[in-house]
């Protein structure tokens, strides 16, 4: 059987439990043309503005007015090629972010109470509109913080020993998502359905935000907000269905034991029985963080893992044959313990990074590094190079190659061009100085274990079941915001089903 889909498409509809519920698609094509429109509308009022100062302040402006225009022609001319090569910023106005490499430096920046992560990624998704609502607001308040981190608490104290018990059910939604998108495209329940469009679009509406909130001005972010998220409908949508999910006899809870307690949000609303603090709102909006937190970092490793595979058959037949190893013993421990699965899956991150710098961390309060003496102003942007730190020679041998068996402990299919390396043997779910997408300290990802879960067995499945390469090869499948890289929802690839012998009919 072939099918051909977006990869987006595919992904859009893994299972809504995935990662305790959390999700999220990418709808970037709308995202470029609604980036784009602001963008030249913003360098249009740029032009304007440099127009008027020649015209008010001849004295000043008049002598190098003509540079200056074709100082302006000349950036619009670079912004424009840009743009058509996948690559865009804030052409004006853009920060300069303060980066740090000293271990010293990077444990102070990890725990420092005056560096806020939450004040830093509130300014690049503007959560104070796309987490607020009109229910609750969102702040970069230690009080506000306090309350976001019941999440990372229950993920920490029960997510972790309950993976195994909720990998059947991911497993089975799993299954149920490839029937419907790859072979039977069967219809769901409306609600569920609803609800489903809810959390793919709410991270649409805030990655375009994203966009659009880095490049007009700050009295316009509220107007252009409703404009993209069409008042918040999908916001809307989320907040009153979790609102009656937390009532306090839980009579609108759809699931039963034992799913019940295996998910994220019942435990949070468990947690928070019977206090002030913790109301049934603080911790919605809690969870609407984390879904956010979640939903970007899984589906793009994913997508960009995906991206590798197709491009190296090789590494499929590999891992193929190790999974087939299992003789269809396949459970959450079998999974993570397929070494070249997790190395490729590592080797095609370190290589494709959401982010090209981690641990962002803005200063609410004026800061100064003990291990450097470095004084960091208020509103000042703080971050490690995780990109630099990635293509360091010292940990990794011939940096700019790919090597899918770069962290394979004992690997038999060494080239000679890549020696040994003190990567070697660390696992996709590590967290380190050589390997930051997680973050570091107290603040590390408590749910890397998860993401690292669902990416494998999606992988799993696909693999074991289909053949599968890029409908178009030579394509740009991936485009650049600032320090960001993200895949185009217009990548497509081609499946072919396989037969139970692992041949193709």
């Amino acid at each position: 059987m072939n099918s051909t889909m977006s990869m987006m498409d595919f992904l859009q509809h893994l299972d809504d439990r995935a990662l305790y519920n959390m999700t999220g698609i990418l709808d970037y094509d709308t995202n470029l043309r609604i980036v784009g429109g602001v963008l030249l509308i913003c360098l249009l009022l740029r032009a304007t503005l440099i127009q008027y100062h020649c015209e008010k302040k001849p004295s000043i402006w008049i002598a190098s007015s003509a540079q200056r225009v074709k100082a302006l022609v000349s950036t619009v001319k670079k912004v424009f090629w840009d743009f058509q090569s996948g690559t865009y910023y804030q052409p004006f106005g853009r920060k300069t972010a303060l980066v740090i490499r000293s271990t010293e430096a990077i444990q102070e920046l990890c725990e420092a109470p005056q560096l806020s992560q939450a004040a830093a990624y509130g300014d690049i998704f503007g959560f104070q509109l796309t987490i607020s609502h009109k229910t609750f607001d969102w702040e970069p308040s230690d009080h506000i913080n306090l309350r976001h981190r019941l999440a990372t608490r229950a993920i920490r104290a029960k997510g972790l020993p309950q993976i195994e018990s909720l990998f059947p059910y991911l497993q089975a939604g799993l299954n149920q998502t490839i029937a419907q998108n790859l072979e039977a495209h069967t219809s769901s329940d409306a609600g569920e359905k609803e609800f489903s469009w809810a959390m793919s679009q709410y991270y649409n509406d805030t990655v375009s935000c994203m966009g659009a909130f880095q490049i007009v001005p700050a009295f316009l972010r509220r107007f252009t907000y409703k404009l993209i998220t069409k008042g918040g409908r999908a916001l809307d949508v989320l907040v009153s269905r979790l609102d009656q999910a937390a009532d306090p006899e839980r009579d609108a809870w759809r699931e039963e034991e034992p799913l019940k307690s295996v998910t994220l949000f019942y435990n949070m609303l468990e947690g928070s029985k019977d206090s002030n603090f913790w109301t049934p709102l603080a911790v919605i909006q809690g969870l609407l963080g984390i879904w956010f937190a979640a939903s970007h970092q899984p589906w793009i490793n994913l997508h960009f893992v995906l991206l590798e595979l197709c491009n190296r058959p090789e590494y499929v037949e590999l891992i193929r044959d190790e999974i087939e190893g299992l003789k269809g013993h396949l459970d959450h421990n079998t999974i993570c313990q397929l070494p070249i699965l997790d190395s490729f899956i590592k080797e095609s991150v370190r290589l494709n990074p959401l982010d090209k710098v981690a641990i962002r961390r803005k200063a609410v309060q004026p800061f100064v590094f003990r291990s450097t003496g470095c004084r960091v102003p208020v509103g000042q942007i703080v971050c490690v190079p995780a990109w630099e730190f990635m293509h360091d020679k010292s940990r990794y041998p011939n940096p700019e190659d790919f090597d899918g068996h770069r962290f394979v402990r004992n690997s038999q299919s060494r080239r000679p061009s890549f020696p040994e390396n003190p990567m070697r043997g660390t696992t996709f779910t590590d967290a380190s100085e050589a390997f930051p997408i997680w973050g570091l300290g107290s603040k590390v990802c408590p749910g890397r274990w998860h993401a690292s879960l669902i990416i494998k067995m999606v992988l799993v499945k696909l693999i074991q079941d289909y053949d599968f390469r890029l409908e178009a090869g030579g394509k740009r499948v991936k485009w650049f915001w600032e320090t960001f890289q993200m895949p185009y929802e217009g990548t497509r690839v081609l499946m072919k089903k396989r037969n139970a012998f692992g041949k193709n009919p």
